[in-house]
């Protein structure tokens, strides 16, 4: 397993390119959107690095090799923790063998051009690899409201803000996230998931919106203006979700939001609609206060966050395509990507691998 430094150094920029140039495959880009995406975002930290089987060492990828062995791309940090640490892509994940939504599908019984054995000794050298990374020190300073044991509040997939904080404290769980359904199994021949499958493994929708088909009006009430949420709105976002959002990720993310035109100066600056663009391009941390629902906000807020928010993601030339991860049961939040032209064409999952079990 390679492993390319991304913090800084001369090359990442060539490498991280040429990992890019090689995933605008069309066999590829669809699928790899999470890690494409989370590449194209930057903020590469001293914990950054690259990993992959592929020899880039003269930073160049030759699609022709693609049908033999199976290979992937993986981007660690975990000096981010309590937020993912991982995104990966491997090259199965394309496979023409179907997925079953919300179930996993067994290594043995799935068809795939590649060696079941393959894929699992590349991940599992893959781990080793992560294993000898060390854990850096964490970025982020934790914030009370993130880990309140006492705060037992849950959302549409039943975790509580501690249970979504619950890795942190240990060296040797990692939070895998947008993991593809046909990788699941491999980790899971592995048994290196942790063992809170209730908290860890959740199947998400992985809708994809094409932006450039997305008409929804943007015009909104008198009584609403659009805005940008900053640092002293954070506390407000932290609170009306059990993720543990950092303010310092938060802060480097495009955001839009929706605010009062009337009422005190303090009412007219609090939001009461917000939307974020995330590491991986994915709408995050969507969020209408109740007394402003049912007035089609969200869709408004998510068609013009991907308008006018996603420029630096949409200058490769490539389809101007946006994500959005939707827990599997939150019939509201699926509905409404629906009403927005998304689809809903694979599912993902956030997972907590234990190295400890390497």
């Amino acid at each position: 397993m390679k492993i390319h430094n991304l913090n800084g150094s001369p090359s990442e920029s060539t490498v991280v390119q040429s990992v890019l140039t090689h995933l605008r495959d069309p066999r590829y880009f669809r699928i790899a959107l999470p890690l494409y995406r989370r590449l194209q975002f930057g903020r590469f930290l001293d914990g950054s690095h690259l990993l992959t089987n592929r020899d880039l060492a003269d930073h160049e990828v030759d699609n022709a090799s693609d049908s033999g062995e199976p290979w992937l791309y993986a981007f660690v940090d975990r000096s981010c923790r309590p937020e993912t640490e991982v995104w990966l892509f491997g090259s199965w994940e394309v496979s023409p063998t179907p997925t079953n939504s919300g179930q996993f599908e067994s290594v043995s019984s799935s068809t795939n051009i590649y060696n079941h054995k393959a894929i699992l000794s590349l991940l599992h050298n893959l781990l080793v690899a992560f294993k000898a990374l060390g854990l850096p020190p964490s970025i982020h300073q934790a914030h009370p409201d993130a880990e309140d044991s006492t705060d037992t509040a849950v959302d549409s997939a039943g975790l509580s803000k501690s249970d979504y904080a619950a890795h942190a404290s240990n060296p040797n769980i990692m939070l895998w996230g947008s993991i593809h359904a046909r990788t699941i199994p491999y980790l899971q021949t592995l048994d290196v998931l942790s063992g809170e499958s209730s908290t860890t493994v959740v199947p998400n929708h992985m809708f994809i919106f094409d932006v450039l088909t997305m008409t929804t009006p943007l015009n909104l009430p008198s009584s609403i203006r659009w805005g940008k949420l900053s640092k002293e709105h954070f506390a407000l976002v932290r609170s009306r979700t059990q993720i543990p959002r950092q303010d310092r990720t938060l802060a480097a993310l495009p955001n839009l939001g929706l605010f009062p035109t009337s009422g005190s100066a303090h009412e007219q600056s609090s939001p009461v609609a917000w939307a974020f663009v995330g590491l991986d391009a994915s709408l995050t941390t969507l969020h209408v206060e109740p007394a402003y629902r049912r007035m089609g906000l969200a869709q408004k807020l998510t068609t013009k966050l991907f308008r006018d928010e996603m420029g630096l993601f949409f200058a490769d030339g490539m389809e101007k395509l946006a994500q959005g991860y939707v827990i599997v049961g939150n019939e509201a939040s699926k509905g409404m990507c629906e009403n927005l032209g998304g689809m809903a064409e694979w599912t993902v999952y956030w997972v907590r691998v234990n190295l400890g079990k390497v």
